[in-house]
């Protein structure tokens, strides 16, 4: 009689192939069907375009409070944003 090891290697040798036999058939029942591979592609670019946008949203807004924080205590910089801010206020203050 073989010894259990040997068994046991044989047993998990036969269920890898089988796994792997497996996972290649719904790969190829996957690939077999152009209308689900186009509409998961076009999911994953989806969620990926929307997480770059939300992140560089997210990225700048930090930067700019960072930055102005910082430029505020400037003198020319802080007499340039003032300026701009009158300017802003008063062109949506003539379109309302």
């Amino acid at each position: 009689m073989p010894p259990k090891k040997k068994q046991n290697t044989k047993l998990a040798q036969v269920t890898f192939k089988v796994n792997n036999e497996r996972e290649f058939k719904k790969y190829v029942k996957y690939l077999s069907n152009p209308w689900h591979v186009a509409w998961r592609n076009f999911l994953v670019g989806a969620f990926h375009g929307l997480g770059f946008v939300i992140g560089s949203a997210l990225l700048l807004s930090l930067f700019g409070y960072f930055v102005s924080d910082i430029l505020a205590n400037i003198p020319v910089f802080s007499q340039f944003a003032e300026v701009v801010q009158i300017w802003m206020e008063s062109t949506l203050e003539s379109k309302e």
